[in-house]
C-alpha cells in the first residue's frame, strides 16, 4: 500500500483514507467505507484502490451528479489510472478528493525495522498547511516544511518510531509501543512549541492521533482498521492537541507518569458506534 486519500467534504469535515487492494467506496450510504453526508453525493459514488504493482485507480459507480478528474468529467464504471496529486471531485464539487503517495524516500530514514504484532499507529496533520503556500510564497513555506519534517523525523526515530509514510503536513509512523509513540507526541509537540516560541512568525502548529490495534502489514506499510481509527482520531484533534485512544491510554499508563485530560466520546467517520478518546496534557498544565 502505497497511496492514500485525503477527502473534503465541507469546512471542517475532512479525512484521510489509506487505500488497498480492496476498493474504498465513498458515498452517502452509512455502508460505504467513507461515508459522506450529503444529498448530492450517490448512495455509492465512487470506489477507489491500489494494485500489487503500486497504480492507484478510480471509477465512478454510475453516480447521479458524476464524478470528475482535475476537471475532466468522467464517464460511469470507466476505470482511470491516478497519479499522486490528482483530484477528484464528487457532484461537482461537494466532496474533493487528492490522491497522494507515499515518499520512497522514507525507507532511507528509517533505523529499525516496522514494527509487527500489536502496533501503535500515529498520524500528524500541520494545521493550515494550504493557507501557508498562499500566505508565504512557495520559497518561504518550503523552508517551513522542512523544519516540520526535520523535528517530526527526529521525535520519531529518538523515540524508536518507524516512519510509514511522510508528506509534507503530515507523518504516518508506527511503533512497537504505545507508551513510545505518545512519548513521540508529545517530544513533537514540546519541540515546536520551543521553535514557535524562539521565532513566533514560524507558523507550525500540528495536530496528532495515536490507536493501538493488531497490525497487517505487507511491504513495510500497514492497512486495517486499527490504521483508520488512528487517522480518523488524529482529524479529530485541535491544534497542538494529541488525542489517544482508549487502548492506547491503557497500555501507556502503566507506569502512572503520562497526564490524561477528561475523555471524550466521538463518532469517528467509516467505523460504527461511539470511541472514547482522551487528550494527553503535554504542557506540564
Amino acid at each position: 500500500m502505497s497511496f492514500f486519500i485525503d477527502i473534503v467534504a465541507g469546512p471542517g469535515n475532512s479525512v484521510r483514507y489509506f487505500l488497498s487492494a480492496t476498493p474504498t467506496v465513498v458515498g452517502r450510504s452509512h455502508t460505504c467505507d467513507v461515508p459522506i453526508d450529503d444529498a448530492y453525493v450517490s448512495g455509492r459514488h465512487a470506489e477507489f484502490w491500489e494494485d500489487d504493482s503500486g497504480n492507484c485507480f478510480v471509477r465512478d459507480l454510475n453516480s447521479s451528479n458524476g464524478t470528475s478528474c482535475n476537471g475532466q468529467k468522467m464517464e460511469a464504471s470507466v476505470t482511470r489510472t491516478l497519479q499522486s496529486g490528482d483530484r477528484i471531485d464528487l457532484a461537482d464539487g461537494k466532496a474533493m478528493i487528492t490522491v497522494s503517495r507515499q515518499d520512497q524516500g522514507v525507507a532511507s530514514k528509517n533505523r529499525f525495522p516496522p514494527p509487527e504484532g500489536t502496533v501503535t499507529f500515529m498520524f500528524t496533520d500541520m494545521q493550515g498547511s494550504t493557507d501557508l503556500v498562499r500566505d508565504l510564497g512557495d520559497i518561504k513555506s518550503r523552508e517551513v516544511f522542512r523544519i516540520h519534517e526535520e523535528v517530526l523525523t527526529e521525535a520519531i526515530l529518538r523515540n524508536e518510531g518507524y516512519i510509514v509514510k511522510e508528506q509534507g503536513d503530515g507523518f504516518m509512523a508506527a511503533f512497537t509501543s504505545s507508551r513510545g509513540g505518545i512519548l513521540c507526541a508529545i517530544t513533537v509537540q514540546e519541540n515546536l512549541m520551543t521553535l514557535r516560541d524562539s521565532d513566533p512568525d514560524l507558523p507550525i502548529h500540528v495536530r496528532i492521533g495515536l490507536n493501538t490495534g493488531e497490525s497487517i502489514i505487507e511491504n513495510e506499510d500497514y492497512f486495517g482498521r486499527a490504521v483508520n481509527e488512528a487517522a480518523r482520531i488524529s482529524a479529530q484533534a485541535e491544534s497542538e492537541e494529541i488525542l489517544v485512544s482508549g487502548v492506547s491510554k491503557r497500555m501507556a499508563d502503566s507506569a502512572g507518569d503520562m497526564v490524561f485530560g477528561e475523555p471524550r466520546e466521538l463518532v469517528l467517520k467509516g467505523l460504527p458506534g461511539s470511541h472514547v478518546v482522551h487528550p494527553v496534557i503535554w504542557r506540564g498544565e
